[in-house]
């Protein structure tokens, strides 16, 4: 097994480098024009990772609030006779809830 050295290291992240510039083309703009190339995908990057946390915070807020989970474990726990468990789970989950009785 080869040890690794920061020689290794740095010669491995100079070829991803260069894989990375000939991949997309970067390698025959001048260095100001890769920094403006490398700044907007960095920034298109944080905008688009952002934009994503977001959505799932508020998908999750929207879709997934914990006293309705609570509420579909405890009735799915509690009411047994009422076919299985999916059916009950799916039926809480599109808003026809299940009584005690049933």
């Amino acid at each position: 097994m080869r040890k690794l050295s920061f020689s290794h290291i740095g010669t491995w992240i100079r070829s991803k480098i260069f894989l990375y510039n000939v991949t997309y083309g970067l390698y025959m703009l001048d260095w100001w024009e890769r920094y403006l190339f490398n700044t907007i995908m960095i920034l298109l990057l944080c905008v688009l990772c952002y934009n994503g946390s977001r959505f799932a915070v508020e998908s999750l807020e929207r879709y997934a609030n914990l006293e309705d989970l609570l509420e579909i474990a405890i009735r799915i726990i509690w009411n047994t006779s009422a076919g299985s468990h999916e059916d009950k789970f799916m039926n809480m989950h599109m808003g026809h809830h299940y009584s005690p009785s049933n």
